[in-house]
């Protein structure tokens, strides 16, 4: 198994939380307090996201970052 394979299951089950919560990227972003393009580059697999990041991502998704980390 490769990274990038990693990061692209992970952007893609950021995206369905994302949309479960009705939220848009834009929106996502802010929350975070991170750039919309980079929460882009994260769903897209192409972003190595910090752990900090991820919790906060995981946070505002309303779930628990080791549920994140499970789907991966």
């Amino acid at each position: 198994m490769n990274n990038r394979s990693i990061y692209g299951r992970l952007g893609k089950a950021i995206i369905k939380l994302r949309k479960k919560n009705n939220l848009s990227q834009e929106n996502l972003a802010l929350d975070c307090y991170i750039d919309r393009s980079y929460l882009a580059d994260i769903e897209r697999g192409k972003s190595n996201p910090s752990f900090k990041i991820l919790y906060k991502i995981a946070r505002r998704l309303k779930i628990k970052l080791w549920c994140l980390m499970v789907t991966v």
